[in-house]
């Protein structure tokens, strides 16, 4: 990478602002937000403005990802906007031989479009990161990979952070006083019922079992002290459970600040080669 990494986003919503506020601060390395993309104009034009204040060089705001992937020195193009986004613009991206950081990891349990994607990155010489999320344990459920046998994963959030996903359809005029299991399956058809809830259960079916053998059960709890991610693992190289109490994020209580900080720490790494730890 070279002495400044330079960098495309799409989506500028409470996650994707908040991401680029943190690279602005200097938080992610050397890296620079470069270009915005989003549909939605008003918040693409209020970020920019924000990024821009003050500087000779603002972000530039563009009305399509063909012409984020063809701005002058784009190193890599972050998405912070949803799994639709990944599936419509990753081949783009790669294919233009831009490397693509991916928040909405659960797009990328398709068989299918994890080829397509892989093949353009592999033909392009780019690369595909997924940031940890709103979790840890990766580097273990990776390590015992081939040892492992069951993993679980269970997703507890308040209700009103489960509102507007096709698995909560039923509960949505229900009034729920304690907790309650909305789902239990498989992480493949989670992460289409929960599109903004569960990308961790993507991100841990594609570290460990993959996403049909990975069991995800979710929560819905009033009560619930945060976004609370629970794994647990059984392996040949023993078992593991990792527990996770996260604060939602103030402007989007679907997803947590966790999230926001495990991208900011991938970007910095990869602005940074020389030191990684655990990965």
């Amino acid at each position: 990478m070279p002495d400044q990494v330079n960098v495309g986003l799409i989506g500028c919503g409470s996650m994707g602002s908040e991401l680029a506020r943190a690279v602005h601060r200097g938080e992610a390395g050397s890296a620079k937000i470069i270009g915005l993309f989003d549909e939605y104009q008003p918040g693409r034009s209020a970020l920019a403005k924000e990024l821009g204040a003050g500087t000779e060089a603002p972000p530039v705001e563009v009305e399509t990802v063909a012409e984020l992937v063809n701005l002058p020195e784009l190193d890599i193009v972050i998405e912070c906007a949803s799994q639709a986004a990944v599936i419509t613009h990753a081949e783009t991206v790669l294919s233009a031989g831009k490397s693509m950081l991916v928040m909405s990891s659960g797009a990328m349990i398709s068989p299918d479009f994890m080829k397509t994607v892989s093949a353009a990155a592999q033909a392009s010489g780019a690369s595909i990161y997924i940031p940890s999320g709103a979790v840890g344990g990766i580097d273990a459920l990776r390590a015992s990979k081939a040892l492992l046998e069951e993993v679980t994963i269970v997703t507890t959030k308040k209700p009103i952070s489960l509102t507007g996903a096709p698995g909560f359809a039923d509960w949505e005029d229900v009034e729920i006083t304690e907790p309650t299991v909305i789902y239990e399956g498989s992480a493949t058809e989670a992460v289409s019922l929960f599109p903004a809830n569960v990308n961790v259960a993507a991100t841990v079916s594609m570290a460990g079992i993959g996403p049909d053998a990975t069991k995800v059960r979710v929560v819905a709890d009033p009560n619930s002290p945060g976004n609370v991610h629970e794994i647990n693992a059984v392996s040949k190289a023993g078992k593991f459970s990792f527990r996770f109490e996260n604060m939602p994020h103030e402007t989007n209580p679907k997803t947590s600040f966790l999230a926001v900080l495990a991208a900011i720490e991938t970007l910095r790494s990869i602005c940074e080669p020389d030191l990684r730890i655990g990965t």
